[in-house]
């Protein structure tokens, strides 16, 4: 770690009124539930929605270097739609530490692997991860403490009218440097004595920020990709889906709701979703009846009358269907409660 090879005095010049303490705090959890993951990330304030079937595997490792400023590595094996608010008081740069050759998208925006997301705290979060699952690294900073970096660099370009294009697409050779230490920060084979050493948490701050900031291109390179093509009509179709999620939905309705073809949006949520409208309309039913048994009393008749009430006609197909998306049967998930 570069923390460890610098010989510094300490006096580094800190953004006001926000001190870097004196010992780095680590974190790590593992998960195998797709809410407590998002509960974990975000206290609370995200909805995750598991998209590909299998067995939920996720992990958190942080590093808390100060009041403004956390370094937090997200891994999950599966893809997941991921919606919320962030906090207004910080910034979110999301950066892919692992290449997929299925995209992402955030705001239905493809994310490339060099690509730096989410830094408009107006913004909500409306990221749908590869099929593949994800391998990211989110640094949140506190505004004040981005700003006196930004201006320590002297790019007075990372202004307000910078951060509400929330993505951008920097040449490899800029974001390459902050990937490269990001992995060795969370490197689980490393040694992490050097946490422990006098000022490492300033020196940590030292190091990551400026590679930061040097990671994000001038504003007249920071192009971000377009939205994708079919975009407007997934996103009106879920939102039509989500209204009428406790009604009889067809296909036929949903693509009279967003006037457009079966093809069109059969096409637009492969892509975007890896999966159909029909089969995306199951995933959210299957979500719904899962957060309801993880709330319900453990008795066996709870699973019929739940799937009951979200349409499930058949206890036989639910239960098939229930046990591929999570892994689990629903009476696993009940005594698991």
């Amino acid at each position: 770690m570069n923390v460890l090879d610098r010989n510094r005095d300490g006096s580094a010049q800190l953004a006001p009124g926000l001190p870097v303490g004196d010992r780095l705090q680590y974190r790590e959890a593992t998960f195998n539930d797709v809410d407590h993951f998002g509960e974990a990330i975000a206290h609370g304030g995200l909805q995750l929605t598991q998209l590909s079937r299998g067995s939920f595997q996720g992990r958190l490792a942080s590093w808390v270097v100060s009041p403004g400023l956390t370094v937090t590595r997200q891994q999950a094996s599966q893809s997941l739609q991921v919606m919320g608010d962030k906090r207004p008081d910080h910034l979110i740069f999301v950066v892919q530490l692992q290449v997929q050759s299925h995209p992402a998208f955030a705001h239905d925006k493809r994310l490339t692997a060099n690509a730096i997301a989410g830094f408009d705290n107006q913004r909500p979060i409306h990221l749908i991860t590869s099929p593949e699952g994800q391998d990211q690294c989110q640094i949140v900073v506190a505004q004040p403490l981005f700003q006196h970096y930004a201006a320590l660099a002297q790019r007075y370009d990372l202004d307000e009218v910078f951060l509400q294009r929330n993505l951008v697409t920097p040449p490899a050779d800029r974001v390459s440097p902050l990937c490269a230490y990001l992995r060795q920060l969370f490197d689980t084979e490393g040694d992490r004595t050097w946490s422990h050493a006098p000022l490492a948490a300033t020196l940590l701050e030292e190091d990551l920020m400026p590679l930061l900031i040097d990671a994000l291109p001038p504003v007249h390179q920071a192009d971000a990709p377009r939205s994708y093509r079919r975009a407007e009509l997934v996103t009106a179709a879920k939102a039509y889906i989500m209204d009428h999620l406790d009604q009889p939905l067809t296909l036929a309705q949903i693509c009279q709701a967003v006037c457009t073809s079966q093809r069109s949006l059969q096409y637009g949520f492969q892509e975007m979703l890896g999966m159909g409208p029909m089969a995306f309309v199951k995933v959210q039913r299957l979500h719904g009846i899962r957060r309801a048994l993880l709330s319900a009393d453990p008795k066996p008749e709870t699973v019929g009358q739940l799937a009951h009430q979200w349409g499930f006609v058949s206890l036989g197909h639910f239960a098939r269907d229930y046990k591929q998306l999570f892994g689990e049967s629903p009476s696993q998930t009940l005594q698991r409660r």
